[in-house]
């Protein structure tokens, strides 16, 4: 059961990804969230974004760039996800912005980053998240999205307690998502 969320997430991004009509329908679950967000993290043209989970339409890395003006990598760890979210980016006229990659976020180096976006299907979460902060330069920030917590045993967060003690946090309503919330590097 705790995978129902993020492959019904990913069927429904494999068709946003093919469909222009079904992308807009889409999009409009992720613009207010994407936009508290880019607030909640004070994001602009010169910050340098990783997002991580960006399964194959990735709405968020393509709005946190329409949004902040901010240059966005995203990455993924399934293949499948990368060849159509490339393609999906070069279709829109975003290859100079946006650049997709193959990796995982408890592989890649984070220091380049300044801003960190954890999508709320990333699987170990807690793993990722520590690594993550361990990896990046100071003052870097991370956002974590996490899910309403009668939803938490459909994704895969073990240690939601870790992400609590956050004092600052944006909290979306009528959405999977229950909050996102920021950290930052000490």
């Amino acid at each position: 059961m705790s995978k129902f969320i993020p492959r019904t997430t990913k069927l429904i991004e494999q068709l946003a990804a093919k469909n222009s009509a079904f992308y807009r329908i889409i999009s409009l679950y992720y613009k207010k969230l994407v936009k508290e967000e880019v607030s909640l993290a004070n994001i602009n043209s010169s910050d340098n974004v990783l997002c991580i989970g960006g399964g194959p339409c990735p709405f968020s890395g393509i709005l946190l760039h329409e949004y902040a003006g901010a240059h966005v990598t995203i990455i993924d760890n399934d293949y499948s996800c990368v060849r159509t979210s490339k393609a999906l980016i070069e279709k829109m006229g975003y290859a100079d912005d946006i650049t997709i990659l193959y990796s995982d976020g408890s592989d890649i180096s984070p220091e380049d980053y300044s801003v960190i976006h954890m999508a709320v299907q990333i699987n170990p979460m807690e793993q990722v998240f520590t690594h993550l902060k361990e990896g990046c330069s100071l003052g870097a920030k991370i956002l974590v999205r996490l899910p309403k917590k009668t939803l938490t045993n459909l994704y895969s967060i073990n240690d939601r307690e870790m992400f609590e003690d956050i004092s600052k946090k944006a909290y979306h309503s009528w959405r999977n998502v229950d909050s996102t919330a920021m950290f930052v590097v000490t």
